[in-house]
């Protein structure tokens, strides 16, 4: 594939990325906030547990740090994009349920723009919305008669950014990633009665800058050490209200609101490390990150904002990545994954366990380029003090195309 075909390809992409319905989950846990993380990644990263931060971009476009970005070869462009699907089995005090989600994952363009300097450019969901709560049944006050509320939220925030990442002293990294997160958050409500329906739909439209940096520093030649650090931001909001009510003999307004201020949400302060080691076949790599949510002295009807601590644990296996056997140059992965999670309900917090698996399969003889797919199984949440427990499978399925930078041809 040539370069100009390449960068025609990632446009396109890009394109439908942008009217993608963000619908990446059926958690309900995506009710609180502005939903749940995501768990979208470019094509190495989902198989090693979602770890990252000190592992190098030569052949892999790598989010979890801009400074990996300093490591691609010169000349090389490489587009990331991918899909991702997630079935969930919810239990409950009320029983099972079982939940499936699919849709774009991520697209990620890396390049080299000198020869030390490189730069990616990538659109990625950052939270997902998609919970139902169907058949709620309520009492009305003063009378024995009952209403009825079918909830339905979807939408979610999707972050574009670009980073930059230079290479100093031969060892020292230092990547910049400039990031803005937008999206909607749109929820359906009805509410019936035995003589009348009440329809209620908002949406919220949110909407900020936000900027981090990251470092790497190689020593002793096989270890890698990695430094990242996210600035808090805070989200502003608008809201669009409609509200109808439907009767036997009339249907009426009752509301209809549009770019309404509404509080803002606040996300905090993040900090993470990590260190990599690579053999000649083998590359493990561990990290540790913490977002500071109790800074940010929000509140939530359904409960509390706590600190929150991710660990995570990768490894990669290829035995010869130069090899003219195609066998050899498989890439084998496998990760694990703890979130302690930012939400605590009645004491209880809402933390998740994974493991990962996956696979890179070289596409051509000689070619860098790769098809990579991860498959992820995992927990969530519990069924203690009135709360659900999902058990969750997710499969991620990228394409890493890689090529030449505009390089001019030695023969006509």
């Amino acid at each position: 594939m040539s370069s100009y075909r390449l960068v025609f390809c990632v446009l396109f992409i890009v394109q439908v990325g942008f009217t993608q319905s963000n619908n990446l989950t059926s958690s309900p846990y995506s009710l609180f906030g502005l939903g749940v993380d995501s768990n979208s990644n470019t094509g190495i990263n989902s198989g090693m547990g979602r770890s990252g931060i000190a592992l190098e971009s030569t052949e892999t476009i790598n989010l979890y740090n801009p400074a990996s970005l300093a490591s691609l070869e010169n000349d090389r462009i490489i587009l990331d994009f991918g899909m991702y699907t997630e079935i969930q089995n919810v239990s409950s005090d009320d029983g099972d349920e079982l939940r499936f989600a699919s849709n774009f994952s991520n697209v990620a363009l890396a390049f080299s723009i000198g020869q030390s300097s490189k730069a990616a450019l990538s659109l990625i969901p950052s939270t997902n919305v998609g919970y139902a709560l169907i058949g709620v049944e309520t009492n009305i006050e003063g009378s024995t008669e009952q209403f009825t509320s079918n909830v339905f939220g979807s939408g979610g925030l999707n972050e574009l950014r670009l980073d930059y990442a230079n290479r100093f002293f031969n060892k020292l990294d230092v990547g910049l990633k400039f990031s803005y997160l937008f999206g909607t958050i749109e929820e359906n409500e009805s509410v019936t009665t035995s003589e009348s329906l009440l329809a209620i739909n908002e949406i919220n439209y949110y909407g900020a800058f936000r900027f981090g940096f990251g470092l790497q520093y190689q020593i002793f030649n096989d270890y890698n050490l990695g430094f990242v650090m996210n600035l808090p931001t805070s989200l502003k909001g608008k809201r669009d209200t409609f509200v109808q009510k439907s009767t036997n003999t009339a249907f009426t307004v009752l509301e209809e609101t549009s770019d309404e201020t509404i509080d803002s949400f606040e996300y905090p302060i993040e900090i993470g490390f990590g260190i990599s080691k690579r053999w000649k076949s083998l590359l493990l790599t561990t990290d540790y990150t913490f977002k500071s949510w109790s800074s940010t002295s929000q509140s939530d009807t359904l409960g509390d904002y706590v600190d929150q601590n991710i660990v995570s644990l990768g490894a990669e296996y290829t035995i010869d990545s130069e090899s003219y056997k195609y066998w050899k140059r498989v890439n084998f992965r496998a990760g694990l994954n703890y979130n302690s999670g930012y939400l605590e309900i009645d004491d209880t917090k809402v933390s998740s366990f994974d493991a990962s698996f996956g696979i890179g399969i070289p596409i051509g003889k000689r070619g860098k380029s790769l098809l990579n797919v991860s498959y992820t199984i995992g927990n969530r949440g519990t069924t203690d003090s009135f709360l659900v427990e999902e058990n969750y499978s997710t499969l991620n399925v990228n394409l890493t195309l890689t090529d030449i930078w505009f390089q001019k041809k030695k023969y006509n």
